[in-house]
């Protein structure tokens, strides 16, 4: 059986902080499909490392480019540093190295390294500015291909770079699909899930492949 909902949000859901439902729709608790976790290094004006533990993107492409689909608040660093460099990279770590990756949220002061001071190491780039994480078995150096709001009014902006050089760590390269995700040990963003019909909200979740 299933169940129909129109866009406007149901009377009935509750904030659990202020500003929940304008930040983030109702729709993405409701939907809750599991985002990959990764994290975006740019630089800061003053030359300083920064990085952001991100999960709202995407990754596609051609014969003519393979992107990087970033969706960005307009308030965030990143989104700044992006527009003044027109380059990230995309680093995905291991659930081995979460306590690491939650520092970056906490180190993130204008004059703070946000990589080494969360314990990361920095590695050099071959084609962009951006650091790279060396404990990240996939990097991916992107550029800046076009920025545009998600829709009319929205503080949230869509950002495609293409991938110009990336970096695979022998990890990333077994063969077997099942065993490399094994070995990545990827997590996925799952949101607090919702019951639309009810406004109950239950817990989020940090999975892994092959450890659910």
């Amino acid at each position: 059986m299933k169940h129909e909902f129109n866009i406007e949000k149901p009377p009935y859901l509750q904030e659990a902080w202020p500003g929940k439902y304008r930040l983030f729709s109702w729709h993405e608790y409701a939907v809750n499909i599991p985002y990959p976790i990764f994290i975006v290094t740019t630089l800061k004006e003053n030359g300083r490392p920064n990085a952001c533990l991100h999960s709202w993107g995407s990754f596609a492409g051609g014969d003519q480019g393979y992107c990087s689909i970033l969706t960005l608040l307009d308030t965030f660093h990143t989104a700044s540093n992006i527009l003044r460099t027109g380059e990230w990279c995309i680093n995905f770590p291991s659930v081995d190295l979460l306590d690491r990756c939650m520092q970056t949220i906490t180190c993130n002061t204008t004059g703070s390294d946000e990589i080494t001071e969360a314990g990361f190491t920095l590695e050099a780039p071959r084609m962009v500015q951006a650091p790279r994480i060396a404990e990240c078995a996939i990097n991916l150096e992107c550029r800046l291909e076009w920025e545009h709001p998600l829709c009319a009014g929205s503080d949230w902006h869509v950002f495609t770079g293409k991938v110009v050089h990336l970096a695979l760590d022998d990890l990333a390269c077994e063969l077997d699909p099942v065993q490399r995700m094994k070995n990545l040990k990827t997590m996925y963003n799952l949101r607090a899930t919702l019951n639309p019909q009810t406004g109950e909200i239950g817990e989020s979740l940090l999975p892994v492949i092959g450890e659910m």
